[in-house]
């Protein structure tokens, strides 16, 4: 009997050892089913991972149609830099108040220069009587209509703010006082051809007669209601009208005496 079991035994092994081949060969298989399967479920969960791609330093090609330029247009650019790291370093160089001229922009060179400008002043006096003679007409006003002026470009109420002796703001007009000395200066007055009128504040006219014909010639086209910028200004007081021209950098001295007042 002893020696029936010791000649089953290497049978034994060697189905055993079949048994657990077998099993590492099934183990195997479903590891990489599980592995591909795993790794599939990971791609659609993540979705296809982008590919780097290789920079080259050839600049891109512009299209004529989204840019609007016409085909060929892109062989006259010169100017243009070579890839967009270069131009958004020459932007940053270049301050936002220089603008850089690129084809299809208007050039700078024709742009509107600051305006030439010159000055006015003088000394507005009247005459007191025989004894005492000359004195300042103090708060005398002038004012100031260049040749040029448009009366369409300003409204009712400002042309009676001009008439009382103030020029209303970016009207084109100007307008100064004679100061307790008789003074006055209006300066940055751009160069020109002006009609001045200066109105007295101490002398008096005959309101009898009527306004002398060479002020209603010279400014009357300038103004768009004469008869209540007359009854404002000219009325009864004594004035003096004249033409004058203001050059560059120039200060012109105009100054008038009224003599006596009418009573």
């Amino acid at each position: 009997m002893a020696d029936a079991k010791t000649a089953k035994k290497p049978g034994f092994f060697k189905e055993l050892l079949t048994f657990l081949l077998v099993v590492a060969i099934i183990l195997g298989i479903a590891s990489g089913a599980i592995f591909y399967l795993s790794g599939k479920n990971l791609d659609d969960l993540l979705g296809a991972r982008p590919v780097a791609k290789k920079e080259t330093n050839q600049p891109a090609l512009v299209n004529p149609v989204s840019t609007g330029q016409e085909a060929g247009a892109n062989q006259q650019l010169t100017a243009v830099p070579a890839s967009s790291e270069e131009k958004g370093a020459t932007d940053a160089a270049m301050p936002a108040s220089y603008p850089v001229e690129m084809p299809g922009q208007q050039s700078n060179e024709g742009a509107a220069l600051p305006t030439q400008k010159g000055a006015l002043k003088g000394t507005i006096t009247w005459q007191y009587n025989d004894f005492v003679g000359t004195k300042p007409d103090v708060n005398a006003k002038i004012l100031l209509i260049r040749t040029d002026f448009d009366k369409n470009t300003i409204t009712d109420v400002e042309e009676g703010v001009f008439a009382i002796g103030l020029a209303p703001k970016n009207s084109g007009l100007f307008a100064g006082k004679a100061n307790g000395y008789g003074n006055y200066e209006i300066g940055n007055l751009p160069v020109g051809e002006y009609h001045i009128m200066i109105v007295s504040e101490q002398t008096t006219r005959n309101i009898m007669l009527p306004v002398d014909e060479y002020p209603i010639t010279k400014l009357k086209p300038y103004i768009q209601k004469w008869d209540a910028f007359l009854s404002m200004s000219l009325v009864d007081k004594k004035y003096h009208v004249a033409t004058i021209t203001i050059e560059e950098g120039q200060t012109l001295d105009f100054s008038h005496d009224f003599g006596n007042t009418y009573f």
